[in-house]
């Protein structure tokens, strides 16, 4: 039967005709699949794939900060990386365009429960490839208060970055890491709006861009990213830009070396 789907959907397919594309089986089982493939990929093509690779813990030793490392490399013509959680209250948690950097990024994420974490790469023929683990947690990540609320100062640090890249001997692309402080409130805690870094980008010395991200209220308070964008010889430094959800800006030139570090702080600040 399933030879006689594909030879009839190949002859669609030959003839111009498009055929619907549905849900591959979930190797993780989740009662959700269904509803998470409707809800961000519906119509497209999508492939479980052991080229998608997630690291994360199976038992996540806190809820608030659970580290995720997606590595897509295997992958030719990666576009961006979309990371989701099924079980999850916000179910997206963020999206990466490796646009001159391989498609690698690591961060923290919050859960509200036990959950799959699943990462889709979309590549140059339009087919997102999938992987993903089950990540048991306690409950309550996403609705705990951040931490800097309960620091008087925090207000004054927003929006601080402090980054740090590394060349690598015989190779193009550099490892950054990156964070920017700021609460990262999920709305979901009594009494605290959501309140975000929404956007971040690095960029080359000439503005050239690198990377960039969508970033949601599920990734963790002061959120950490590494990255490893493709550097040209010339380069000395990246820009990292970007904002949260109430615009406030988020800026620092990160010089490149061994030792190289910055922190600056964000210009025009809009307290709260």
């Amino acid at each position: 039967m399933r030879t006689l789907i594909a030879a009839a959907a190949a002859l669609w397919l030959s003839l111009g005709v498009a055929v619907a594309a549905e849900p591959p089986a979930d190797p993780l089982n989740s009662v959700m699949w269904d509803q998470m493939y409707e809800r961000h990929f519906s119509g497209k093509q999508v492939v479980f794939d052991g080229k998608v690779n997630v690291i994360a813990p199976k038992l996540a030793e806190d809820q608030t900060a659970i580290p995720v490392t997606v590595d897509a490399s295997a992958l030719s013509g990666v576009r961006e990386i979309v990371v989701i959680t099924d079980l999850n209250p916000i179910q997206k948690v963020l999206s990466y365009e490796p646009v001159q950097a391989k498609p690698y990024i690591t961060f923290r994420f919050k859960a509200e429960q036990g959950t799959p974490v699943r990462a889709a790469a979309l590549t140059d023929d339009g087919v997102w490839h999938m992987g993903g683990v089950y990540v048991d947690a306690a409950g309550g990540g996403c609705s705990s208060p951040a931490l800097a609320h309960g620091k008087p100062d925090w207000v004054s640090r927003l929006a601080e970055v402090r980054a740090k890249v590394w060349r690598q001997p015989g190779q193009s692309a550099a490892r950054m890491r990156l964070r920017v402080q700021h609460p990262m409130d999920t709305g979901l805690a009594d009494g605290i709006p959501a309140f975000f870094v929404e956007q971040l980008e690095i960029q080359g010395r000439d503005g050239n861009i690198l990377g960039k991200m969508r970033i949601f209220e599920p990734v963790s308070e002061n959120p950490t990213f590494t990255l490893m964008p493709n550097l040209g010889p010339a380069d000395d430094s990246l820009i990292v830009k970007g904002r949260d959800n109430e615009g406030n800006p988020i800026n620092a030139v990160v010089p490149i070396g061994v030792r190289a570090s910055a922190l600056e702080t964000g210009a025009n600040r809009t307290t709260r």
